[in-house]
């Protein structure tokens, strides 16, 4: 027994905890029975030209990072295939997604992408949307928002 009991699966990330949380309910669609995103990174290839860290996109895909020239297309292939988007067809898992307007960071067309496809596939899917709040998530008002609807998805779809 591996002391892990799949009734209670569920899973919560945000930023690359986010984009780790996407790839396990895409990979593992039938372990979790809920996930919550805040900040999602879900298609690097997309993010690298509007993210204030586009170091990271080419370290996390193991691209080269030459900022001299435009990433070619085989670079944007490889930022593509190692991203949660290409396995976000399998989701099958009700997802919120917490996401700030002003986030430099992970723009938040990420998790509105995600929740378009989840959404057109029949997916249980909510965004949560912070008008005011950015990367972190750290307004008083927001944190408590979070805290509160994190625990509400998690009750509701817990099995």
């Amino acid at each position: 027994s591996s002391g892990i009991n799949a009734e209670y699966g569920g899973v919560m990330g945000g930023s690359h905890g986010g984009f780790l949380a996407a790839h396990l309910v895409g990979q593992f669609p039938d372990f979790y029975f809920a996930a919550v995103m805040r900040n999602p990174v879900i298609d690097i290839s997309t993010m690298i030209g509007s993210t204030d860290i586009p170091d990271w996109c080419h370290v996390e895909a193991g691209t080269p990072c030459d900022f001299t020239t435009a990433p070619s297309p085989e670079a944007l292939c490889k930022l593509h295939s190692k991203s949660p988007i290409v396995h976000a067809h399998k989701i099958t898992s009700p997802v919120l997604l917490l996401l700030g307007a002003k986030d430099l960071r992970v723009p938040p067309s990420q998790g509105l992408s995600l929740h378009r496809l989840l959404r057109a596939r029949g997916v249980e899917s909510e965004v949560r949307w912070y008008p005011e709040d950015c990367h972190p998530l750290k307004s008083v008002a927001t944190a408590a928002d979070v805290i509160i609807h994190t625990h509400l998805w998690f009750s509701r779809y817990s099995r």
